[in-house]
């Protein structure tokens, strides 16, 4: 699978890759430093992804052109910190497809990547090579251990990877995991709870007031 990268930091590039290469695949990327070279690409057509990082990104320039000779793929745009929030209405309307705001986690570039380009397709979800979890067998894998989850916990953890860097909010549990059961909020601490205590890292962290997200990890610890 093909990706790419137009973005002036050349350390970012790196950054990216090293990650990406810990995770399922290795992903071939084309990196370039200037806007002025993707309009130097013959094979648009070749990408599954385009992730820009552009001086104007409400001008269509770029995008119109990226179209016009054949790439379809989805566009992920890196914002700086300093962009201009009143900016977004702009970029909805030319249909990019995601965007990620600097400084970012490596994780999260990773997790938008899988998003877009499909990885994340209802099977498996990636932590690491041999870090992952088989939603359809509701089988968490961490090294050498498989450890089987309850249908619940299954429904619940996927659908925290696929909110993913988001958070999930107890209406979204009842919805997803409990078909709109009427649900007590214990129940949903006590099932989140019990779903901790079988995974052997910390991966499910509570935002208060608001409900549950798969945390930012760089590594990954096992539980006591």
């Amino acid at each position: 699978m093909n990706i790419f990268l137009q973005e002036p930091d050349v350390s970012l590039h790196t950054a990216i890759i090293e990650r990406m290469n810990m995770y399922r695949q290795k992903l071939e990327f084309k990196c370039v430093e200037t806007e002025e070279e993707i309009f130097k690409e013959e094979f648009l057509d070749a990408y599954a992804l385009f992730i820009l990082n552009l001086k104007e990104p409400t001008n269509p320039r770029i995008l119109n052109f990226i179209r016009a000779n054949g790439g379809i793929a989805p566009v992920l745009l890196i914002l700086d910190a300093d962009f201009d929030p009143d900016t977004l209405k702009a970029l909805y309307y030319l249909s990019y497809d995601d965007f990620i705001v600097k400084d970012f986690y490596t994780q999260e570039m990773t997790w938008k990547i899988y998003k877009l380009c499909n990885v994340w397709n209802d099977e498996r979800f990636f932590l690491a090579q041999d870090v992952y979890f088989d939603c359809k067998k509701w089988m968490f894998h961490y090294h050498d251990q498989a450890i089987s989850l309850g249908k619940k916990e299954a429904t619940l953890l996927k659908n925290l990877f696929l909110k993913s860097p988001h958070v999930m909010t107890c209406d979204e549990i009842i919805s997803l995991v409990y078909n709109d059961e009427i649900v007590s909020p214990e129940s949903i601490r006590a099932l989140v709870k019990q779903l901790r205590a079988k995974l052997p890292i910390d991966l499910i962290g509570t935002v208060r007031g608001e409900g549950y997200q798969i945390t930012h990890l760089s590594t990954f610890k096992a539980n006591p």
